[in-house]
C-alpha cells in the first residue's frame, strides 16, 4: 500500500470512503453507503508449529483469518488473537497484519486491475468500545502511516447502532462473542461513566452448554468440542420467559427435548440445557461468575443511574445488537424483566400505572432483524452522510501537526 504525500487532498467521494468495524472475533470492512461488508475476516492469525519464528519479513509464514482456521484442520497451528475477549487490543502488530489483509481484499475488488493507491481512500472506523486514548493513537498511526490512507474519522459504536434506528438517545445492549456491553447514549454520544459490561458472551454460553451436557454424562471436551457446542446452541438454545416453569416441564416431560448426532455417531439429547445454558446470562452465579447482577438488572441500573430527564427515552429505546442477541426469546425476556423491575422499584409495585399506560410509554426492547451487523450498518450509513464533510476528517498533515487530539475534536469523541 502506498502512502499519501503531504500535498495530496483528502477530498473524495463516498465511493472512495471505506468503513471498518473491529470486533473481538470478526473484522468487517466495506464501502460507505453499502450495508453489506465486502470483507469479513476472523480476528486471528496462525503460524505452523514447526515455524521457528511467528512473525518475520515474509507474510507467507503467517496464516490470516479464515486461512488460519482452515490450516488448523491439516496441521498444528499456533494461534494468536490480537483482541482480548474484552475487545481491547493486546497485539497491535498482528492487528495491523489483519487490517492490511482485509483492506487489500476490498481495494482489489474496487480496482479490478489490482493496483490501488490507499492515499485516494479514507476510512471511518467504528470506535471500539472503551478504547483508550493511547490505543486510538496507535490505531490512527496504523491507518494513516502504516497503511497510508488519505484521511480517517471515527464514531462511537453505540451511537452508530442508534443511527440505524433513526434515534439519538437510547441504550445499546451489545451481546457479542466474548462480552456483553451496555452503553447509554444521549443525543448521539455515550453518557460518560454509565456504561456497564458483563464478562459473559456467546462463547461463554457455548462453554456452559458443554459443561451441562458433560454433567449429563456425554463425553464432550470444552475446548475440542467448542464447535459442536456452538452448533447445538444455535440450533436449540433459547431464552426462557419463565425458567422455573420450563424447568418443571423438562423434568416431567420430553416436550423440550431435541436430539443431535455427534460426528462420532453418538446421539445426544438436549432438554433443560436448551435454556439452562443461556440462563447464566441473567443469573451469573450459575456460571461461577463473580458478577453481582445479570443482564436485565444491569440494563435497569444503567438507566436509573442516568439523569432523570433522559430516562424515559432510554427506557423506550433499548436496542439489541450483536450475534448473541439472535438467540430466540432474548428480546421478550429482557422487556419482561425491565417492565417488572420498573414496576416494582420505580412505581412501587403499582402495575396498573404501567398497564394503563398512564406514563405515556413503557420500557421497550427493540430487536432489529439485522442486529448482528448493526454496528457496521451504522458506520456505512454515517460514513456516507459525512463523506464530503471535510470538517469531520483528519488527514496526514493535520495528524502530524495536532496529533490524536485532532481526531478526538473533529469526530467529537
Amino acid at each position: 500500500m502506498t502512502s499519501a504525500t503531504p500535498h495530496e487532498s483528502t477530498r473524495t467521494t463516498s465511493r472512495t470512503t471505506l468503513v471498518c468495524d473491529m470486533g473481538s472475533s470478526l473484522i468487517k470492512v466495506g464501502i460507505a453507503g453499502n450495508l453489506t461488508p465486502v470483507k469479513i475476516i476472523p480476528c486471528l492469525l496462525g503460524s505452523p508449529r514447526y515455524s521457528s519464528k511467528y512473525q518475520g519479513d515474509s507474510e507467507r509464514e503467517i496464516l490470516v483469518g479464515d486461512d488460519a482456521l482452515k490450516g488448523g484442520k491439516h496441521q498444528k497451528i499456533g494461534y494468536r488473537y490480537p483482541m482480548k475477549a474484552t475487545g481491547h487490543v493486546q497485539d497491535w502488530n498482528s492487528l495491523e497484519v489483519l487490517l492490511k489483509a482485509a483492506f487489500r481484499d476490498v481495494l482489489c475488488k474496487l480496482d479490478c486491475d489490482y493496483e490501488y493507491d490507499t492515499a485516494q481512500y479514507k476510512v471511518l472506523v467504528a470506535k471500539p468500545y472503551d478504547m483508550k486514548r493511547a490505543d486510538l493513537k496507535t490505531l490512527v498511526d496504523i491507518l494513516l502511516v502504516g497503511l497510508g490512507f488519505g484521511a480517517v474519522a471515527m464514531h462511537e459504536q453505540a451511537a452508530l447502532v442508534l443511527y440505524t434506528q433513526g434515534v439519538e438517545t437510547g441504550v445499546v445492549v451489545e451481546l457479542g462473542e466474548s462480552i456483553a456491553n451496555i452503553v447509554p447514549v444521549y443525543k448521539g454520544h455515550a453518557i460518560p461513566k454509565l456504561d456497564r459490561s458483563l464478562a459473559f458472551g456467546g462463547r461463554s454460553i457455548t462453554s456452559h452448554l458443554i459443561k451441562l451436557l458433560r454433567l449429563k454424562g456425554f463425553q464432550l471436551n470444552e475446548k475440542e468440542d467448542l464447535e459442536i457446542g456452538r452448533q447445538i446452541k444455535e440450533a436449540a438454545c433459547y431464552v426462557a420467559l419463565d425458567p422455573d416453569s420450563d424447568e418443571r416441564l423438562a423434568a416431567e416431560t420430553t416436550v423440550l427435548t431435541e436430539t443431535f448426532k455427534l460426528p462420532d455417531g453418538t446421539m445426544i439429547s438436549v432438554g433443560r440445557e436448551r435454556f439452562g445454558a443461556v440462563e447464566a446470562l441473567f443469573k451469573p452465579n450459575l456460571y461461577n461468575s463473580n458478577e453481582s447482577g445479570g443482564l436485565s438488572d444491569m440494563i435497569f441500573e444503567v438507566i436509573q443511574d442516568a439523569d432523570i430527564d433522559c430516562r424515559a427515552d432510554l427506557y423506550r429505546n433499548v436496542i439489541l445488537s450483536g450475534g448473541t442477541s439472535l438467540i430466540p426469546g432474548m428480546q421478550e425476556r429482557l422487556e419482561q424483566d425491565l417492565n417488572r423491575r420498573y414496576t416494582n422499584d420505580v412505581l412501587d409495585g403499582r402495575q396498573s400505572r404501567l398497564s394503563s399506560n398512564s406514563l405515556g410509554w413503557k420500557p421497550k426492547v427493540q430487536a432489529p432483524a439485522s442486529r448482528q451487523n448493526l454496528v457496521f450498518e451504522g458506520a456505512a450509513l454515517f460514513a456516507d452522510y459525512v463523506s464530503n464533510d471535510e470538517n469531520y476528517w483528519v488527514g496526514k498533515e493535520d495528524y502530524a501537526r495536532a496529533g490524536i487530539q485532532q481526531v478526538l475534536d473533529k469526530c467529537r469523541i
